[in-house]
């Protein structure tokens, strides 16, 4: 039932408002595994190393929710995130502002060029080229480490 609409309340966030038909303890557990989640993409988001990603995978693997809505509500999680992260790597002075206002304004048209794209994407093929990203990045990672380890 993951399309039902229900209206949020803290009763319902921390017994799993996805989790309607099963017991409590289940609903806990799953509410656990949400939050941890939730931390885990935060933290790796936080540092610029693609936490929208772990969220994603949660989303699309674990729970009942479609592949179009995980990335709508990554985008939904990223807004806070992104907020608090910038807030703090600018008083650290870590941003190269001339350098990433260009990305950020290319970035605009690629959301808008890849929300437009979507509507017509099956959840099918999203779920398979995401997976498919992901076994790229990998590999590569692995490469960089056999180099990495080899120059050492």
């Amino acid at each position: 039932m993951p399309d039902k609409i229900q209206r949020f309340s803290v009763k319902n966030y921390f017994f799993g408002v996805c989790n309607l038909g099963r017991n409590k303890d289940v609903a806990l557990v799953s509410t656990f595994f949400s939050a941890l989640a939730g931390a885990a993409a935060g933290f790796f988001s936080s540092m610029g190393m693609g936490g929208g990603g772990v969220l994603i995978i949660y989303l699309s693997l674990f729970t009942d929710i479609l592949q179009k809505k995980a990335q709508g509500i990554n985008l939904l999680f990223f807004i806070p995130v992104a907020l608090f992260s910038i807030i703090v790597y600018a008083r650290k002075k870590l941003i190269v502002w001339k350098l990433a206002l260009p990305f950020a304004a290319f970035g605009i048209i690629g959301a808008l060029i890849g929300t437009f794209a979507a509507q017509y994407i099956q959840d099918d093929f999203l779920k398979k080229a995401f997976g498919i990203f992901l076994i790229f990045i990998g590999i590569k990672e692995v490469f960089l480490l056999i180099k990495s380890r080899h120059n050492n």
